[in-house]
């Protein structure tokens, strides 16, 4: 059973491949590190009280690892990430300090630069890797609908577990998108004949904001149905200083414009396992959400065994 999750928030994960924990850590520790980020800002130039410094459309700041993290662990956060990845499997857990929490996004608009792209850039993939776990989407300000909240690309995740499953030998993260990008559907969302950078944030031609607002609108309005039998849709993510978005580590995932002027604060930080994922286990009551996901996305049914193995 779930110690964090409620049985429908894990349905809606393994449905839609993400999910929002509200209040993951303190909303006061939230805003403490909001303050940290106008600190270093500000040596940038960049100034809490003057829009007219706020120039650019996203600013990326460091992989800090600093106390200012510490006020974030908290039971709620490590109880929503280990009944998706499994308990104990976390690297991190609460009780670690001083550790990472990745790269701090702040996104100013109205333009924001970025492709759709799934996490991953400093490890060779794998069906079975253990370098990510779950994706986590950390809010440090207030996210509306418009606000350049990230946009998920829903039930992404099985185009990528099919993709994983062809590489034994592992992929690299530039190929391993462009492989997916194949898909009809997301070469529909896209944009066909348009180039795809091994760089995830890079900026590629677009239509108009107008036109580029009103095509993406198509994607989150309709669902399109695999014929494997998963729904596909695309949904932007909103939330308030410590929400957390939990997305599967396949998950494809983008940046949205900030149509509100807005500043937004977020980082990624990923949730690594101690070891590689199995979906092999001798009790299958030992399987993880993720790895039950990847199961079910190569067809497996329960019982049956699962025949992909590396071959480093």
């Amino acid at each position: 059973m779930p110690k964090v999750l409620s049985e429908e928030q894990v349905k809606h994960f393994i449905d839609k491949g993400w999910v929002k924990i509200e209040q993951a850590y303190p909303r006061e520790e939230a805003l403490k590190v909001q303050d940290f980020l106008w600190e270093e800002l500000a040596q940038r130039g960049v100034n809490r009280d003057d829009s007219s410094t706020w120039t650019q459309p996203v600013v990326r700041l460091g992989d800090y690892v600093h106390p200012i993290h510490n006020g974030l662990n908290s039971d709620r956060l490590t109880g929503a990430i280990e009944d998706l990845i499994g308990e104990g499997r976390w690297q991190l857990g609460k009780e670690r300090e001083n550790v990472s929490w990745g790269g701090y996004i702040v996104n100013f608009g109205p333009e924001v630069p970025g492709n759709w792209h799934y996490d991953g850039s400093h490890f060779r993939h794998y069906l079975d890797s253990w370098e990510q776990g779950v994706l986590l989407v950390c809010l440090f300000s207030e996210v509306h609908k418009g606000g350049s909240g990230t946009l998920v690309a829903e039930g992404s995740h099985n185009i990528v577990a099919k993709m994983l499953a062809k590489h034994p030998e592992g992929i690299g993260l530039g190929e391993a998108i462009r492989e997916c990008n194949k898909h009809p559907w997301l070469a529909d969302l896209l944009g066909k004949n348009k180039p795809v950078s091994d760089d995830i944030y890079a900026e590629t031609p677009s239509d108009n904001r107008q036109a580029k607002k009103e095509r993406l609108q198509k994607f989150m309005d309709t669902a399109y149905e695999d014929p494997d039998g998963y729904s596909l849709r695309v949904v932007e993510t909103t939330g308030g200083p410590g929400d957390m978005v939990i997305c599967h580590p396949f998950l494809y995932h983008a940046p949205s414009d900030n149509e509100l002027g807005v500043p937004r604060f977020m980082c990624n930080r990923v949730a690594p396992t101690h070891e590689r994922m199995n979906f092999n286990r001798e009790n299958p009551e030992d399987y993880s959400v993720v790895e039950r996901m990847i199961r079910t996305a190569l067809g497996l049914k329960d019982g049956e065994p699962c025949t992909w193995a590396r071959t480093e």
